[in-house]
């Protein structure tokens, strides 16, 4: 049985499709072989609806190949070109790297500032520096705690005032925990540090500046213009539908944009050195996602190439199409994405009793799984509600479903500590075994 569509509050089954790729090349120049091998990859992965969206690289000559892939389908909502603007999710927090560096270096802020300089009443603020919120280190959350209640209709003011209500996870500094709460912080502090909001700052200082006409945000910009809006789909009971609007998003950060636009942002980045120190290991990248919706942006400053893909539709192999793509800009061989069928086998009872338990999935929002075994095997459950059947592939590896390449599997940390490992939506995630 597959898991039903619950499992979906993460965020954030295979067959083939006929599909159709529109869009060309940017440059009227021989490609070089590496878009060859991208397209017949990208195509691949499309026939086996596991792609729906836009793909831009650029090579080190300068290259550049744009198009769009589409999954047919009869949901007119789905089909996007390489005109389409999409919800860049999480990369709104590479914005607010790249504007915390332009403030730092104009001497408006000090990345060893204290938070407690910008919200005076903030608990423990004398504690959690810039620097700490940059790099997800401040011991705040993923997502508020304290708050049940659709976080799009709250102002900034709101938001922050509810932060100021959460309890650190840890102590500030002394670990690297993922918060959508500290970037919250955090564009307030950037659009204050210029008299006016994030989005203000965003437009004024990279989007009209960059000629990025076709980005913008979606609250706080009046002249934001979203004429191609790329509607987010998910798949639900082996269908593909439209997902409404998200009740946990909220204001601040919630920007749009197109691959073209996207380019001119990382050309802008790599280009003065200022931001370099974005990089790590000569490497600017960052990703975003929900329901419905991914996007990644990557950029190798040592190598001079740049990948951007963006997403209407969230089953798709993310890890494993980012690292293949990396391969296949750097000469190297991968697999073309196919068809897989994996086999069930048999396993001792008592092997299979001593993975029951709740594992705590801490960076994807504490998400809570508990593992039981009923009726000869096991079952996975979400908030007391049947997620699904794990079907046992060897003594520690489990799958969801025989099409998919997606896993929960079970292993021990460094000390010996039962732990496990979920597959969603192409990332994997780490539980810890908490009872």
């Amino acid at each position: 049985m597959k898991r039903k569509s619950l499992i979906i509050l993460l965020l954030v089954s295979l067959t083939f499709v006929f599909c159709k790729e529109e869009g060309k090349s940017n440059k009227k120049v021989p490609q070089p072989e590496s878009f060859s091998i991208i397209n017949t990859y990208m195509s691949a992965l499309t026939e086996l609806k596991q792609f729906n969206g836009v793909l831009l690289v650029e090579d080190s000559a300068g290259h550049v190949f744009s198009k769009a892939y589409n999954i047919e389908t009869e949901i007119p909502t789905l089909k996007v070109s390489v005109l389409h603007q999409f919800d860049l999710r999480s990369i709104a927090k590479l914005f607010a790297k790249a504007s915390l560096v332009k403030l730092e270096h104009e001497e408006k802020i000090a990345f060893d500032q204290k938070l407690s300089d910008f919200f005076p009443e903030f608990p423990r603020g004398d504690e959690i520096t810039i620097d700490q919120l940059m790099h997800h280190q401040s011991g705040l959350g993923r997502e508020l705690s304290n708050f049940d209640e659709n976080t799009a209709e709250l102002s900034p003011e709101e938001v922050i005032s509810l932060i100021h209500q959460e309890e650190l996870e840890f102590e500030p500094g002394t670990d690297t925990r993922y918060s959508n709460l500290g970037f919250q912080l955090l564009y307030k502090i950037i659009g204050d540090a210029a008299g006016g909001t994030y989005a203000d700052y965003l437009r004024n200082n990279f989007f009209a500046p960059l000629g990025m006409t076709n980005s913008g945000s979606h609250y706080l910009n009046p002249k934001g213009q979203l004429n191609n809006n790329a509607f987010g789909h998910t798949e639900k009971n082996d269908s593909i539908q439209i997902v409404g609007e998200d009740e946990s998003d909220m204001q601040q950060g919630h920007t749009y944009s197109t691959v073209e636009d996207m380019k001119k942002f990382l050309d802008f980045i790599t280009e003065n050195k200022i931001y370099h120190e974005l990089a790590e290991d000569s490497i600017i990248t960052h990703a975003g996602g929900s329901k419905g919706k991914r996007a990644w942006v990557y950029a190798n400053l040592s190598k001079g190439y740049k990948i951007v893909f963006l997403a209407n539709y969230d089953n798709i192999p993310f890890s494993n199409l980012t690292k293949d793509l990396i391969a296949i800009m750097e000469g190297n061989e991968v697999e073309i994405p196919k068809e897989v069928n994996r086999k069930a086998v048999e396993i001792s009872e008592s092997i299979l009793k001593k993975y029951a338990g709740t594992y705590d999935f801490v960076d994807a929002g504490h998400i809570m799984i508990s593992i039981k075994f009923e009726n000869g095997q096991l079952k996975a459950y979400q908030k007391g509600e049947f997620a699904g059947d794990l079907i046992p592939e060897n003594d520690s590896t489990f799958f969801w479903d025989a099409k998919s390449k997606e896993s929960f599997i079970f292993t021990n940390d460094e000390e010996g500590n039962q732990k496990a490992l979920m597959d969603f939506q192409g990332v994997r995630w780490d539980g810890v075994l908490i009872e």
